[in-house]
């Protein structure tokens, strides 16, 4: 068992032992809490998915995560003080989570100790990644990191719904994302169908994303971590 596994083990025993922990059932669709809204609550997901954005002023969507099974919601916040959400967290995959008070960790820290402790290196972990993701963004192409995402959302399910969505999650204009689309589709990389754009050839895929899948530094988008 990895460390993450342990320390999601942990985090799921540390929700189910506690007397004020409740489940909570999300239907897809259903958001956790929109961006700003007070958030006094901490949640494990058990399972499901849900994805982590914000809504930038131009209007459009930055996604920072995909949260599997394992993550924690609230994390941030339960260190911050700051009850308003950072960020939107919508359901995905219908769900359910684990939640407790954010204010009995708050209020009570040395008798959650051990917790606080993995939780903390938890945000460190995604102030890291988050921090590699940004180089990601600056240093390579657009076309091998949306090589890249194809090969990471073969999911129809987690893909972006319109390219103005996927646009924002490249940090891209509209213009430059086009443009790249049709350079891997004139590779043969990828085709157009019913629902936008799907892989057509993964070893090409794989042959231009290569120096993300090499490095392993690709954007990370799936939490919980290896």
């Amino acid at each position: 068992m990895s460390q993450t596994d342990l320390n999601n083990v942990k985090i799921r025993d540390f929700f189910l032992k506690s007397p004020d922990s409740k489940r909570h059932s999300w239907q897809k669709g259903e958001f956790l809490c929109m961006e700003g809204d007070d958030l006094n609550l901490m949640h494990y997901l058990e399972t499901g998915r849900f994805r982590i954005f914000r809504t930038l002023e131009n209007g459009r969507e930055m996604l920072y995560r995909i949260y599997l099974p394992g993550s924690v919601i609230g994390d941030i916040e339960v260190f911050s003080g700051i009850n308003a959400a950072s960020c939107s967290v919508q359901c995905i995959e219908n769900a359910e989570t684990l939640s407790m008070p954010m204010k009995l960790l708050q209020e009570n820290p040395a008798g959650s100790g051990e917790l606080l402790y993995i939780l903390g290196r938890g945000i460190a972990r995604k102030l890291h990644e988050n921090s590699v993701s940004e180089a990601v963004n600056t240093i390579y192409p657009l076309e091998v990191r949306l090589a890249h995402y194809f090969l990471s959302f073969e999911d129809p399910e987690l893909q972006a719904g319109t390219l103005g969505q996927l646009a924002g999650w490249m940090g891209c204009s509209y213009r430059h994302l086009t443009r790249s689309l049709a350079g891997l589709r004139r590779k043969s990389a990828i085709r157009s169908s019913s629902s936008g754009w799907e892989p057509d050839d993964k070893k090409m895929l794989e042959t231009i994303a290569a120096p993300l899948l090499h490095e392993k530094r690709g954007r990370v988008l799936f939490e919980p971590g290896e």
